[in-house]
């Protein structure tokens, strides 16, 4: 079965507080660094970042490159670029690398804590995407967003959209990689933690079961020529290395809800319980999940 799909079956911003001084942040049970005034799912710490890292590495590979979008002759001719929700900002120093001509511009709440610096065409920004980006009309050619689902409440996902829009100059493009619940088939320990992962992003207005519509959205948003893939990815040792990488990627992630799930009233015995359940799940069920990619143009 191929990874590539195209998905064929297809909601403003309310206050949050501002991005300028210091986050407001707190470590939880589990040793793991939060910050507060954000409905951001994930911890925001050198562990988290270190996954993330390893996570670019595994879509690179996937995405056989970092660039889905037809955008390669603009950024041969050095169009602006901008990577919004950087994390790391490793998509936006590797994406300077191979387009040298391209100044890209890197946007994050915090910035990125690498042991790489930034090169002199990669210019970091800080702010609050919730809170608008702070540049004007079509300052750029080429919009990257990237692993938000943990970040935009659903009813923002709309605002969102049409703010990466206005900042996107006109024959120019957006593109959106997310990753979603499409995790089949589903055991007992995986139906648990995908439940967990749903109550804990209810309570911040989230819901990655949607994310199919990312298509749909940005259409509605006002992009044109939109296009949608669906990646059908292997998860566990009996999809190869790809899926032996993203399994453990997936293990990571679901790790950092020990403390949120804790605060469900799960003993911690309990959670690491039902953690040790999903790789013999994803074994023997050779589960696959979606992944969700969509671009299109600024009319």
């Amino acid at each position: 079965m191929p990874w590539w799909r195209t998905r064929r079956s297809e909601a403003d911003l309310p206050s949050a507080s501002p991005a300028t001084g210091m986050a407001t942040v707190s470590v939880d049970a589990a040793g793991r660094r939060r910050v507060e005034d954000i409905p951001y799912l994930l911890p925001k710490d050198q562990e988290e970042l270190n996954r993330l890292d390893y996570q670019h590495y595994v879509l690179r590979q996937v995405c056989r490159g970092n660039v889905l979008a037809p955008v390669a002759k603009l950024l041969c001719e050095g169009v602006p670029v901008l990577d919004v929700g950087t994390g790391t900002g490793r998509w936006a120093m590797e994406v300077a690398e191979a387009f040298p001509r391209c100044q890209v511009t890197a946007f994050d709440r915090e910035p990125p804590r690498s042991s790489q610096p930034l090169p002199p065409s990669v210019h970091f920004v800080q702010g609050d995407l919730l809170q608008g980006l702070p540049f004007p009309n079509q300052s750029f050619g080429y919009v990257h967003q990237r692993l938000l689902v943990a970040g935009i409440p659903l009813q923002q996902w709309p605002a969102v959209l049409r703010e990466l829009l206005r900042v996107t100059r006109r024959g120019g493009w957006i593109e959106l990689v997310e990753l979603g619940l499409g995790l089949w088939p589903q055991g007992p320990c995986l139906q648990q933690v995908v439940a967990w992962w749903q109550q804990l992003s209810a309570a911040r207005g989230m819901d990655a079961s949607q994310l199919f519509l990312l298509g749909r959205w940005l259409r509605e948003a006002g992009a044109v020529q939109v296009e949608q893939r669906t990646l059908w990815l292997p998860v566990g040792r009996w999809g190869g290395r790809l899926g032996q990488l993203l399994a453990q990627d997936l293990l990571a992630a679901a790790r950092t809800l020990e403390a949120p799930v804790e605060g469900l009233g799960v003993p911690v015995a309990r959670f690491h319980e039902i953690l040790e359940g999903l790789a013999r799940e994803w074994e023997e069920g050779q589960v696959t999940y979606e992944v969700y990619a969509a671009w299109g143009r600024k009319p």
